[in-house]
């Protein structure tokens, strides 16, 4: 009997001097990110979440809140800023007035792969061109989605067939551009997408490529063009607090694991996801999938939608110094720089 008490004491003694034991507990970060996490995007996000997990030594968890459950791009910032999430992922076309400088990427023939202009706004951001945009924030990723692409229940093939058209553009930048070609822009959230297509309240959507697919445009839709309007620019921001209160070995796992390589990374699924959705809407019958216009007809384009440019260097504080730095930039990452 007494030996059998002294084997319990001593595992007893085991279990509770054990540094598995006494290791506190990881430190959660919830991740709002309302999109599917199917997407290319999601799939990169999910896998630097075990990234930085492994790196930090089991001093983090995250954890992910896909969809509207936490959060919405709407609100995103919002729920970031007060720490209802740590972290969260949005698109900047919600936040335009916000983060002025930082629409660049959405200028007209600025930018046509999401991984080189992905790397370009955080440099911008590194060097402290757009940095004092982000004061309350803590970017984890800057970052684009693909070359833009024109969803319609319409044929599209000239600039004066956009005369007309109701379209839904995210932001002010694409809103403008739409304009300019003689449509008339409509603001509506991405999951609104679908249905404004299918009850005829537009007659386009101005969307990524991949992000057509997401929201099953294809289903309602059968003209897909590839349109110079831009590209999409997106962040992943973390709360400020939620980030200093973490211990050093946390805070070495983000930072090592952030910044241009995943903000390459995001930009990067996104180019390849636009080759697989131009494939797959190509492959569609009865559609019309044109990825990209002509020459002459990019060029009259370009002309047509010329004051967007002009106009945000005039009305963003240092618009002349931001366009020339993102453009030497571009073509520093274009060289492999």
């Amino acid at each position: 009997m007494k030996k059998t008490m002294v084997v319990a004491a001593l595992a007893a003694s085991v279990v509770t001097t054990s540094p598995a034991a006494n290791a506190a507990d990881p430190i959660t970060l919830k991740f709002g990110y309302p999109a599917p996490m199917q997407t290319a995007a999601g799939q990169v996000i999910t896998a630097w979440g075990k990234e930085v997990e492994e790196a930090s030594g089991g001093t983090l968890a995250v954890q992910f809140f896909p969809g509207a459950s936490l959060a919405t791009f709407g609100n995103v910032l919002d729920r970031v800023l007060n720490k209802v999430i740590d972290i969260g992922f949005g698109v900047f076309g919600e936040y335009t007035a916000q983060f002025p400088k930082s629409d660049t990427p959405s200028l007209p023939f600025e930018c046509n792969k999401s991984g080189d202009c992905s790397a370009v706004m955080w440099r911008l951001y590194a060097s402290g061109v757009t940095a004092d945009e982000f004061g309350r924030v803590k970017p984890l990723a800057l970052f684009t989605f693909p070359t833009s692409s024109l969803q319609s229940t319409r044929l599209v093939k000239t600039a004066d067939d956009m005369k007309g058209m109701k379209v839904v553009a995210t932001g002010r930048t694409l809103s403008d551009a739409v304009t300019l070609m003689g449509g008339a822009p409509v603001t509506l959230g991405p999951g609104e997408y679908f249905q404004s297509l299918e009850r005829g309240t537009a007659n386009g959507v101005v969307v990524s490529w991949s992000g057509a697919l997401t929201f099953k445009l294809d289903e309602v839709s059968k003209y897909h063009l590839g349109v110079p309007f831009g590209l999409f620019p997106s962040f992943v921001f973390m709360n400020k607090d939620s980030y200093a209160a973490l211990p050093a070995q946390a805070k070495a796992a983000i930072e090592k694991t952030t910044g241009e390589s995943l903000s390459r990374r995001m930009g990067g699924a996104g180019d390849k996801a636009t080759e697989d959705a131009i494939a797959r809407f190509s492959s569609l019958p009865g559609h019309t999938t044109v990825p990209e216009l002509p020459p002459d007809e990019a060029a009259r384009w370009k002309k047509i939608l010329a004051p967007i440019t002009d106009n945000w260097i005039k009305n963003t504080p240092n618009g002349a110094k931001v366009i020339e730095a993102h453009r030497a930039e571009m073509n520093k990452v274009r060289a492999g720089m």
